[in-house]
């Protein structure tokens, strides 16, 4: 009797193909493929190439296979569509951030999933970024006092550069929409958004500039805190930032760097040093986490890392963002 796992991974863009990579090394895995663009998939077979695994053009035919789970990888447009086909299929999935390139037909995905009792996480692994949780464990612990505002920023032009196909400069809003991570972990953090500002502009002299490529937004939260957003398309090397504001002190967060400091109230040009490995050296093992707790997860019946009800908030978050700017 064969006590493997049988996994599809729909989609092999450069996520898709991580997420094989990573499910290769399991020995609790029966790995199969599934790419629509030939490229694509002739170069995922020669990354897996000594994995034993099935490679389909079709997911029809990779569905007739039975998959047990099925990691959904595909470009954000087609989230629905392949989520929905694959637990119809009988699968439970895993679907990649954002669920959804807009609200109305996630909702419908989030919604035959439940209804189906079919198991889905979707892919807002930052949550199990070691700085964010050391933070985490500090906020909860109270050692910030009441959280009264915040700071987050991710600034990427390398993933124009890496991308292995033009959605990302054909279709508008789509840096929103690719950074809705940054969203998560501030709802995490702080808990509900009551009121979303934004201005968007495309800007600077880049060979590639989608519209826009940078995003000011602000959050008001329901205790009160304000929280500002800035996103670009424009900064290479890569930033990331997030610093967290309390009446009792504030944690400041390079993800690139590792560098986190500790500021206490009336402590003057003094900071405790928290600081991790940079967040690139720990990537792979942040999917490798990720991939743990879901196959955990789902095999004992407990709710996922992020359920498909968490995805949906953040994405009307993005959709008010968006909307938003169209009023500026």
């Amino acid at each position: 009797m064969n006590s493997k796992t049988k996994v599809l991974v729909a989609g092999l863009g450069s996520i898709g193909l991580r997420h094989a990579r990573l499910l290769s090394e399991r020995e609790d895995i029966e790995l199969s493929i599934c790419e629509m663009t030939e490229e694509n998939r002739k170069n995922a077979v020669s990354v897996l190439s000594g994995t034993k695994l099935a490679a389909y053009r079709d997911l029809a035919d990779a569905l007739r296979e039975k998959p047990d789970v099925v990691f959904v990888c595909v470009p954000d447009k087609f989230h629905v569509p392949v989520g929905m086909q694959a637990i119809e299929s009988g699968a439970d999935i895993f679907v990649e951030k954002p669920v959804s390139d807009s609200i109305e037909p996630a909702k419908s995905l989030v919604t035959a999933a439940g209804k189906l009792k079919k198991f889905m996480q979707v892919g807002y692994m930052l949550r199990l970024d070691e700085g964010l949780q050391k933070m985490k464990l500090v906020v909860e612990n109270s050692g910030l006092g009441n959280l009264v505002g915040g700071r987050a920023m991710i600034g990427t032009y390398i993933t124009l550069l890496n991308a292995k196909s033009n959605d990302r400069e054909v279709n508008r809003n789509s840096l929103i929409v690719d950074y809705t991570h940054e969203l998560d972990f501030i709802r995490w953090f702080f808990g509900n958004v009551i009121e979303v500002k934004a201005m968007g502009s495309s800007t600077g002299a880049m060979e590639k500039r989608p519209e826009p490529n940078i995003v000011q937004m602000l959050l008001k939260m329901q205790n009160g805190a304000l929280v500002q957003v800035h996103m670009d398309y424009i900064q290479f090397p890569q930033r990331r930032l997030f610093e967290v504001y309390g009446d009792k002190g504030t944690l400041s967060y390079d993800f690139m760097t590792g560098e986190i400091k500790r500021f206490h109230l009336q402590k003057e040009h003094a900071w405790e040093d928290m600081s991790v490995i940079p967040i690139m050296e720990r990537w792979n093992d942040l999917f490798r986490k990720e991939h743990e707790i879901f196959f955990n997860r789902r095999r004992e019946g407990i709710p996922p890392l992020v359920s498909g009800d968490d995805a949906l908030q953040v994405l009307e978050l993005a959709k008010k963002a968006i909307e938003a700017m169209g009023k500026a």
